[in-house]
Parts: C-alpha cells; sequence; structure tokens
C-alpha cells in the first residue's frame, strides 16, 4: 500500500509539474507528458481499488 501511495503522489507531482512547464512554454510535448502521467495514473488508481476489492471479497470466499 506504501508503494501505491509513493507511485500515486509521484504521478501527480509530475503531472502537476508538466503542466506547469507546458503553460510556461507552450510546447506540446509537455502537455504529451501530461496526459501520460494522468493515465498513468488513472490506472494505479483502477489497481488500487480493485486491489481493496479483492481484499474484500477474500473474507467472503
Amino acid at each position: 500500500m506504501v508503494l501505491f501511495r509513493f507511485l500515486a503522489v509521484g504521478l501527480a507531482l509530475a503531472f502537476l509539474l508538466n503542466m506547469a512547464v507546458f503553460t510556461l512554454t507552450g510546447q506540446a510535448q509537455w502537455r504529451t507528458r501530461a496526459m501520460l502521467c494522468l493515465k498513468w495514473g488513472v490506472v494505479l488508481g483502477l489497481c488500487f481499488f480493485g486491489l481493496l476489492v479483492l481484499k474484500r471479497a477474500a473474507v467472503f470466499i
């Protein structure tokens, strides 16, 4: 769980920094990188909540 939190904070920070650089420079490559961080952040969130559901389901099995 600590690993998920560390990765989530890292991806959120990377997203914010990339969007800040995009806002300052206007270069599209920074927006692309920010959207890539956001995409992997959503994937990480889905995996995290899936893991929580599986932990709960293990009690009923």
